[in-house]
């Protein structure tokens, strides 16, 4: 199914009718494409709500459907001119309008600058856009303001983020940054009642970095690429600082490169660099193992750790080097690589994430630089072929529906190719901005109104 399974539609308030008239204007044509009568009944689905109404004519332009304002408030909606797309079942008489989009995360609301959504705020500005082009209505929304009766959320008119009781959505994008705020009872109980109407909820979750280890290792073929990795233990760590002299301690629940510690083995001592903002940037040296357990063991008893086996990355200008490879799901349920970029660390950093001052670029840029153009290709073509196979394999596995990730894969100083990490809630900063829409962008637009319609047809079987 593509795009061109559904007709784009725009619907137009109008006050010349009187109130309670469920009555809609479509233009001859329309009702000729739909094999409809002037007079007939059908049951028009928008959102989680259908009203029957009956259909007459009027001299419109073709797309165009008038609705009255008293029609817009019981679904409720906008009360604006919106473009959608569209399905009709001629059998059953069941007109489909979507997609309603629905974007799930933290608001800050100002008095006077209007919701800030974060790192997402201009991706947000993104997806409205892509909606309003294509056909949609996206809207922003904490989770407290969800119930079953309706949603307040912010939709964008005018270069600004208006606040409004909103129709429930046929589709729900998670984009919340809090794993306590996921974690919790009262998000739990709100995500019950999006399931009690059946809304798909995509990205639904975190994953933990042992959990997506444990996924990837049930798959033999892609053991070489997986680095050593095991949940904190003393005696694992002594052992696995043994067998590759460097190893990596990352939080369980860890992002965008925080609190991850180096440790370095070199001539019996211990050499420890870590990426917390108290200690960030400081070196520390402990004569013996039992000495830098003591010190680590005080300062992460909170919070559960893994440790992974240090791979020797290749460098550019002397600065560490990996790749993030965005995957998203297509219409058909397909995953399809929407972006590669190298990520290369600042100067003082181990770890190359933008949030620590890493830098971006084409993946091309530094492998051309480190190997011949063909091996170059190859590893990007394979980096691409891997990060599906990783994509398939989790979305498989997981529980809820997974419709995107973003895969971090390094290349050794050898050439060989490691899985470092993948992320269920890629940041928005992670591609080269060429187009005004970004590819992941409308590749989260298509997948959602693929969701979407299957939410609208599944509510009225």
């Amino acid at each position: 199914m593509s795009l061109t399974s559904y007709l784009p539609i725009t619907i137009v308030p109008t006050k010349t009718f009187q109130n309670q008239n469920k009555t809609i204007f479509l233009s001859s044509s329309l009702l000729s494409h739909w094999g409809m009568e002037p007079g007939d009944k059908i049951t028009l689905c928008i959102g989680t709500k259908s009203l029957h109404v009956s259909v007459d004519a009027k001299a419109l332009e073709k797309e165009q459907i008038l609705m009255n304002e008293w029609l817009y408030s019981q679904f409720p909606l906008p009360l604006k001119s919106l473009s959608f797309l569209s399905q009709y079942d001629k059998k059953q008489k069941h007109l489909f309008i979507g997609p309603i989009f629905a974007l799930v995360t933290e608001v800050h609301e100002g008095e006077e600058s209007g919701p800030s959504f974060r790192s997402i705020h201009s991706f947000a500005e993104e997806l409205h856009y892509t909606a309003h082009t294509a056909g949609g209505l996206v809207y922003i929304f904490h989770i407290k303001d969800f119930s079953l009766e309706g949603v307040n959320g912010f939709y964008y008119e005018d270069d600004h983020w208006r606040k409004s009781e909103l129709v429930l959505p046929n589709v729900i994008y998670n984009r919340i940054h809090s794993r306590k705020l996921e974690a919790s009872s009262f998000f739990r109980d709100k995500t019950a009642q999006m399931n009690v109407k059946k809304i798909p909820i995509f990205n639904e979750r975190f994953l933990s970095k042992w959990e997506v280890h444990n996924l990837l290792y049930q798959e033999p073929h892609l053991h070489p690429f997986l680095p050593e990795t095991a949940l904190y233990d003393k005696d694992k760590l002594a052992e696995l600082l043994n067998k590759y002299k460097t190893i990596f301690i990352k939080p369980l629940e860890g992002s965008q490169g925080r609190n991850i510690i180096k440790v370095l083995l070199e001539d019996g001592a211990i050499i420890v660099k870590t990426t917390s903002t108290r200690e960030d940037g400081q070196i520390k040296l402990f004569a013996t193992l039992e000495e830098f357990l003591e010190w680590f063991q005080k300062r992460g008893k909170q919070i559960p750790f893994v440790m992974q086996q240090g791979i020797p990355l290749a460098t550019y200008h002397n600065r560490p080097l990996d790749f993030r490879v965005l995957c998203h799901k297509d219409y058909s349920n397909s995953w399809r690589v929407t972006s590669i970029v190298a990520r290369v660390s600042a100067k003082t950093e181990f770890v190359s994430n933008l949030a620590r001052g890493g830098e971006m670029m084409k993946a091309s840029k530094p492998l051309t630089q480190l190997f011949d153009l063909q091996t170059a290709r190859s590893h990007i073509s394979f980096m691409k072929e891997l990060s599906l196979e990783i994509s398939k394999i989790i979305s498989q596995s997981v529980q809820g529906i997974v419709g995107e990730l973003g895969i971090d894969i390094g290349i050794d100083s050898n050439g060989g190719i490691w899985i470092i990490e993948v992320n269920s809630k890629p940041s928005k900063n992670m591609e080269e901005q060429q187009t005004e829409i970004r590819p992941s962008t409308k590749a989260i637009y298509e997948y959602g109104t693929a969701l979407a319609f299957q939410h609208l047809k599944e509510l009225v079987k």
